[in-house]
């Protein structure tokens, strides 16, 4: 199913982001949008982002497609291509733009600082790209459900502003890596839809696929690269939710029977070669 650009799901959240960039370089207040989000989250309270935050870890996000893999092999297929773009949009502006973090600007009694204390290469937040990139999948890939994606779109929304209260992004980084996930979503989504044919997971390509995700959520039930210990217990329960899952739908896969291409009956062929005959007799007969 090709993505239909006149759908609002798929022009109006990159266009909210674009405005909102626009907005904060005319005016200059990237900085005193950051101090006021993140004086305003204190509220809630540490745990509930590093939760949140740790929604938009990379490895995390990969994981969670691993349930995907047969009950949605387009999606699933999609979900790794906007990886791939995603990955590529972060990578690649870090690489070109390094802007300090919040950390080496301000002073740290001025705001709230959690977690990993980062310094560099702020621009853009690669959680926001992660977590937009899997609301973007489901948003422009599944029609129906407005509900569900609304919901998907304000979680992906909170992970991204998980970043501005732990202290460790500007509220451009999040825009920006918003506008990377979602057009990774996009791109996924449309060079899925320009190949002819279903994207089966069942072939070596899909095994293969699911096996990478296998060790990546496996990874997760022993690292601790995402630095903050509150949400160990949650990245381990998560990682080993995923493990199971993913091995149960990779069983299923192998158990499924493999896909033929249809036969065509032989019944038509048959009618078809008898009227010819019939009507060359009638030929012969009228000469």
């Amino acid at each position: 199913m090709p993505v239909s650009l006149r759908s609002p799901w798929t022009w109006l959240p990159p266009a909210v982001a674009l405005a909102l960039v626009a907005g904060i370089l005319a005016t200059g207040t990237n900085r005193a949008l950051f101090l006021w989000l993140n004086r305003s989250g204190q509220g809630v309270g540490d745990l509930v982002w590093f939760h949140l935050t740790m929604l938009g870890d990379g490895a995390v996000a990969l994981a969670l497609v691993l349930p995907w893999i047969r009950r949605a092999p387009r999606l699933f297929w999609a979900a790794l291509l906007a990886a791939v773009v995603a990955g590529l949009w972060t990578q690649v502006t870090k690489a070109f733009v390094d802007v300090p973090r919040p950390l080496s600007v301000l002073a740290g009694c001025a705001f709230h600082q959690a977690g990993p204390a980062y310094r560099r290469v702020s621009f853009p937040s690669g959680h926001a790209a992660a977590a937009f990139a899997l609301a973007g999948i489901w948003a422009m890939g599944v029609r129906g459900r407005g509900l569900w994606r609304g919901l998907l779109l304000v979680l992906a929304s909170l992970v991204g502003v998980s970043r501005i209260m732990v202290g460790v992004h500007w509220p451009l980084d999040v825009l920006w890596g918003m506008l990377g996930g979602w057009l990774g979503a996009w791109c996924g989504l449309a060079l899925q839809a320009r190949r002819h044919g279903p994207w089966q997971t069942a072939g070596a390509a899909g095994k293969l696929a699911g096996a990478v995700l296998m060790a990546v959520a496996a990874s997760l039930v022993v690292s601790r690269h995402i630095g903050i210990p509150a949400v160990l217990p949650a990245q381990r329960l998560l990682a080993v939710a995923c493990l199971a899952w993913g091995a149960w739908e990779m069983g299923c896969l192998s158990r499924a029977p493999p896909i033929r291409a249809p036969q065509v009956r032989w019944w038509p062929r048959r009618i078809g070669l008898v009227r010819l005959v019939q009507r060359a007799q009638r030929r012969r007969q009228d000469g």
